[in-house]
């Protein structure tokens, strides 16, 4: 029996240690969280914010001169030849709005599509541009808020709502699917990144009457995979990294956005570096201006979605790909044994080969028996030791293959918060190396070759699966399952595993009691 040692004793227990880690990490988050948010919209004022203006030079450079004197650095100004050039611009999203001074009255054009923030600043900047000149002013809305989208919002809080499913998906596939082919594990993000996409898409359309169904699902679902994708290969490297997504795509990712409003040109320096690079704040650009800009100044926004979803996804391919190389239904195999006094080369066959045959050098002389190939179940337990001794003494007397199957197969294999991920799967991988020990001193006492597999499977289906895969390497003989009986209450004549292999077998299967 293991003891543990002094540093041990004094140690909490793993799901003490596991909670505390989730509350310091908790409130870590809520910290950061709070510290972005507020330093980035405490005192929000525009920087560069692009506005058009129209008419003679002595007009619009007093204006200019104003403004900016007011107000330094906060507009970029763009001289358009007529007020109509000017709502194109805005239109064709050049710039957040005009101010046409051709004529005795100042004419303001905003967009409210583009963001509330931007277009109640500027018609407060022309306003005060008005009173100051003695000017009469007129302020136009370019571009509205649909009926059902009065305030223009609903853009933003699409993608906010997919946000969150979007980490839980990559976290969620990259554990769900760790031990499934390469090809699904890659295709499970993208699947769930689709019907994220669509249903969002729908929801949205039918609550605020967006439009545009198929662009605003491609542009969510495009930005869900983005988020996804490379939560899933951090969730593949090590499942606590998964913390690197929520603070980059959700702490970090909401302020950086600019949040409903459209603030991403009123936050401070530090925090536009990043906002035309996080998925959030691109993909919520992109959603309004599919929505009120007839799809203007979105390629590039798109390239950036796209980058952040190929490199997920390539990720992923190499992940998956490599951890492949071992596969999935044989994690460990363990040498053959070879019998005291036999020729070290007389059982270096290949896994599924048949024995050499009788007259082969160092080769026992079995009569000419047909060899058999055994499968045995084992875990280590009372009836699972009987079956495989059992096998091992059959071994001793006639020609044939042993191989040994253990099912790690628990019934509970979740962590949500993947701080007790790395002790979980140690527990795991030392009861494995535990049942293959039991396994090779057993093979040993007999004098017996023998294979040992570990399959992530209920027992009746790995020993199924691996006597399938022998049969497919040596047709000619075909597997014989090997189970032990349970004496537990439930099982007194048959142990469940023998029932259900004969039920669903469709090799010969022995029962040692």
């Amino acid at each position: 029996m293991a003891t543990r040692g002094p540093d041990q004793a004094s140690r909490l227990p793993i799901p003490y240690r596991a909670l505390a880690g989730f509350i310091v990490a908790c409130a870590a988050f809520a910290a950061i969280f709070v510290a972005l948010a507020v330093g980035a919209y405490h005192a929000p004022r525009p920087h560069n914010l692009p506005v058009g203006i129209v008419g003679s030079a002595t007009a619009t450079g007093g204006i200019e001169h104003a403004l900016d004197t007011a107000l330094p650095g906060a507009i970029d100004w763009h001289s358009y030849p007529s007020a109509a050039d000017a709502r194109t611009g805005i239109t064709q999203r050049q710039v957040d709005g005009a101010l046409v001074a051709s004529s005795p009255t100042l004419r303001g054009l905003v967009a409210t599509g583009g963001g509330t923030a931007p277009a109640n600043f500027l018609t407060q900047a022309f306003g005060t541009v008005a009173a100051k000149t003695g000017h009469p002013l007129v302020v136009t809305d370019v571009v509205p808020p649909l009926p059902g989208d009065t305030q223009a919002l609903s853009s933003f809080f699409l993608l906010l709502g997919a946000l969150i499913p979007s980490v839980a998906a990559g976290s969620g596939t990259a554990l769900a699917f760790r031990k499934a082919r390469p090809a699904l594990g890659i295709a499970a993000p993208v699947a769930v990144a689709v019907a994220i996409g669509l249903v969002s898409a729908a929801v949205a359309d039918g609550i605020a009457g967006l439009g545009n169904f198929a662009a605003i699902a491609g542009v969510t679902a495009l930005f869900s995979l983005a988020v996804a994708a490379p939560t899933a290969v951090l969730a593949r490297i090590k499942p606590p990294l998964v913390a690197l997504a929520v603070l980059l795509f959700i702490v970090a990712g909401i302020p950086d956005s600019g949040g409903p409003a459209n603030l991403t040109s009123f936050s401070a320096a530090g925090f536009r570096v990043f906002d035309s690079v996080l998925p959030l704040g691109v993909a919520a650009s992109v959603t309004r201006n599919v929505v009120y800009f007839g799809g203007h100044s979105t390629a590039l926004h798109l390239w950036v979605l796209a980058a952040w979803a190929v490199a997920g996804l390539a990720g992923l391919a190499v992940l998956t790909t490599r951890r492949r190389a071992v596969p999935a239904g044989a994690v460990a195999v363990v040498p053959p044994v070879v019998p005291a006094g036999v020729p070290a080369g007389a059982h270096a066959a290949p896994r599924h080969a048949r024995p050499e045959p009788a007259d082969a050098p160092g080769s026992p002389d079995f009569g000419g028996v047909e060899p058999i190939t055994l499968v045995v179940g084992f875990d280590d337990s009372a009836p699972a030791r009987r079956a495989l001794g059992w096998g091992a003494d059959l071994l001793r007397a006639r020609p044939g293959t042993l191989h040994v199957v253990y099912a790690d197969h628990p019934i509970i294999d979740s962590d949500l918060s993947g701080l007790g991920r790395p002790e979980m799967d140690q527990a795991r991988d030392d009861r494995a190396a535990a049942v293959a020990s039991a396994a090779e001193e057993i093979a040993a006492a007999a004098g017996v070759p023998y294979t040992f597999e570990r399959r992530q499977e209920s027992p009746a289906d790995a020993m199924l699966a691996a006597a399938n895969d022998l049969d497919d390497a040596e047709p000619a003989s075909e597997p014989v399952l090997v189970t032990g009986r349970s004496h537990h209450a439930p099982h007194r004549i048959l142990g469940s595993v023998p029932v259900e292999l004969l039920h669903q077998s469709p090799y010969p299967v022995l029962t040692i009691s």
